[in-house]
């Protein structure tokens, strides 16, 4: 059965410093209401103010999509791909470096980054960077970036 529950004044404090350093563009007020939801079939999600925001992956803190949908994602570095990945990322797919077109701000392999599109700018997947971003426009081939949430996989489906 899931569960879901409000973060103390203390928890969220707590909370918001540790999002803040993880993602340093990151702006999160701690009067926010705060909730975390745990269900058996999927990860631990942080909700601010009704919208999931993050989930846990692996032991970090990953940005839902509806979140960078919803509060903007300035904040996180992320890759443009062709249109021509976008329908292989929809079904699950890696990302491929040849079908990446631009980089926006640094990341190093193991960070978290957003996947736009190059014709509306918007994200789709969130994923956890293979190589560093400077290496990147270096490979010819291989993947670059490991898909782990995107628009309608059972993460987005939660709430």
């Amino acid at each position: 059965m899931p569960r879901r529950w409000v973060l103390s004044k203390k928890e969220r404090k707590k909370l918001v410093k540790e999002l803040s350093s993880l993602y340093p563009g990151l702006s999160l007020d701690p009067s926010m209401k705060i909730e975390y939801y745990q269900s058996k079939e999927a990860p631990l999600l942080i909700i601010i103010d009704g919208v999931p925001a993050f989930f846990k992956y692996e032991d970090k803190w990953i940005p839902h999509l509806k979140f960078l949908l919803n509060k903007g994602y300035d904040w996180i570095p992320r890759v443009v791909v062709d249109m021509g990945a976008v329908a292989p990322l929809g079904r699950g797919a890696d990302v491929m470096a040849p079908g990446i077109r631009r980089i926006i701000g640094e990341f190093r392999a193991g960070d978290p980054i957003a996947v736009v599109d190059e014709k509306y700018g918007k994200p789709f997947v969130v994923g956890i960077a293979l190589v560093d971003s400077v290496k990147i426009p270096g490979m010819k081939r291989g993947r670059a970036v490991k898909n782990i949430h995107r628009v309608g996989d059972r993460v987005w489906r939660l709430l």
